[in-house]
């Protein structure tokens, strides 16, 4: 395996001074890791790292603790650290062809999962090679089995929205563990197509929401309260198994000699950005840190056979955080928070005679006081007042203010989260780099700033020949 990443760094412009540096790394260039854990906090860049950190110290602090500390989040205490590019060959990035990068090496289109649809080429993922020499494979998300992300470690197709054939790649895959969400639709867009469900049991996985059963060595564990194949919102406390659970639960079923390789997704961060909702983005983030720690304690009894890194595919929303952005700040607005923008955008629909005091008494209970009827905010109560065939006629910026989303919604998103001095530029993703950070066998391949295709070739070299 080493063998490939040698000839994928020496394509590059910098190959003679990279590898000079690489070689000159004693610890990387004898490693070889057998348990491997690849994080990917999809949407997650800097600013939803520091976000995330702030709010734990604020939390810290209102409950006491004035203890200092360099790191918050249990990713930020990883010692080699890193860059990665995130353009595809589209420009600003998709999560297709960013999951394809990361699984791959390779760059391609948007939509495009793992492969170049102009000719048909077909990429194999790390999580394949490493299932090819022998290592389990498990593969968990808090979004959809079938999403962009997750499909890229085990299928092809040249959009992403074919997710039926995915989950039938899925199926076929072998991976020994699929857990998280579950399939969006198991019986295909008709709902009739064969149930992928039975079609995995069919090839000897159990399916089973218990993280108790280890009656067979390949399972699907879907979250028994999944909804269109989401893991529920954080922030919503609709309570069930966390992703550090579906780690924890892993780790156990594909602990073996031949080691194993997982892919962990936190899926509904990238959601979270898309809307703009700091809060249910920083809950995310944390429930991701989560699952890592749990790598970390699996990670503390086997160090020098044990690989974890953590980056993300792209960045969502171009969060900003100001000068207001202080912990006492941030953690007072968004603990104030009584659940995600989809939960309360499910309250809001148009309504004649409609009071717009009634809706900011509803909506200071659910976002806090930061919620007032400022001139924004009424404006965009008029419009979800408005039928939704009729908004962009009465306000052309429609798409730009609020996206896809509703516009009072949108408005209380936003003044909970200028409180807490988070600002966003956009509702969709951003070509920012982001942040990769690693510990353990071949950790400092990672270090410095690469394209997004060198982690897979820096996996594939860790993992040695």
């Amino acid at each position: 395996m080493r063998k490939r990443f040698i000839e994928a760094v020496c394509k590059q412009a910098f190959a003679a001074v990279f590898l000079a540096a690489l070689f000159f790394i004693p610890a990387s260039a004898g490693a070889s890791a057998k348990y491997v854990f690849l994080f990917i906090g999809d949407g997650m860049g800097t600013a939803q790292r520091n976000a995330a950190e702030l709010y734990l110290a604020g939390r810290r602090e209102t409950d006491g603790d004035t203890l200092k500390r360099d790191a918050q989040l249990a990713m930020n205490t990883l010692p080699a650290n890193g860059f990665i590019r995130t353009d595809s060959l589209s420009g600003i990035t998709d999560s297709a062809a960013s999951g394809t990068a990361l699984a791959t090496g390779h760059k391609t289109v948007n939509s495009a999962v793992a492969m170049n649809p102009k000719i048909g080429e077909k990429f194999s993922s790390a999580a394949t090679i490493a299932r090819e020499h022998g290592m389990r494979v498990g593969i968990v998300t808090s979004a959809f089995f079938e999403d962009a992300t997750p499909a890229a470690f085990y299928g092809h197709a040249s959009k992403r929205t074919d997710h039926y054939n995915l989950g039938i790649q899925l199926v076929e895959s072998g991976f020994e563990y699929f857990g998280g969400g579950g399939f969006i639709n198991p019986k295909g867009k008709d709902k009739k197509s064969r149930d992928l469900y039975e079609m995995a049991a069919a090839n000897n996985y159990a399916i089973t929401p218990r993280l108790d059963d280890f009656s067979s060595r390949k399972a699907i564990s879907p979250h028994p309260k999944s909804s269109g194949g989401y893991m529920p919102w954080v922030i919503d406390k609709a309570g069930g198994p966390s992703l550090a659970d579906f780690v924890s639960y892993g780790v156990k079923l594909l602990y073996g000699d031949r080691g194993f390789f997982m892919m962990v997704e936190g899926g509904k961060i990238d959601l979270a950005c898309h809307a703009n909702d700091a809060a249910a983005a920083v809950h995310e983030t944390l429930a991701f840190d989560e699952a890592v720690s749990k790598a970390l304690e699996f990670y503390a009894a086997k160090p020098d056979e044990t690989l974890i890194i953590v980056t993300s595919d792209h960045e969502t929303g171009g969060m900003t955080l100001d000068s207001r952005a202080e912990p006492g700040a941030v953690y007072g607005a968004l603990s104030a928070r009584q659940g995600s923008y989809a939960k309360f955008e499910r309250k809001i629909s148009p309504v004649k005679g409609a009071r717009i005091g009634d809706y900011i008494a509803m909506a200071q209970k659910f976002f806090g006081p930061g919620v007032t009827p400022a001139p924004d905010v009424e404006h965009a109560f008029r419009l979800s007042m408005t039928a939704k065939n009729r908004r962009e006629t009465l306000e052309p910026r429609y798409r730009k203010l609020y996206g896809p989303y509703d516009p009072f919604t949108m408005a209380c998103v936003k003044a909970s989260d200028a409180l807490a001095g988070i600002t966003w530029t956009t509702y969709y993703h951003t070509g920012k780099k982001v942040p990769v950070s690693a510990i353990g066998a071949g950790a400092d391949l990672f270090s410095g700033e690469y394209e997004n295709t060198g982690i897979c070739d820096r996996l594939i070299a860790a993992m040695g020949d």
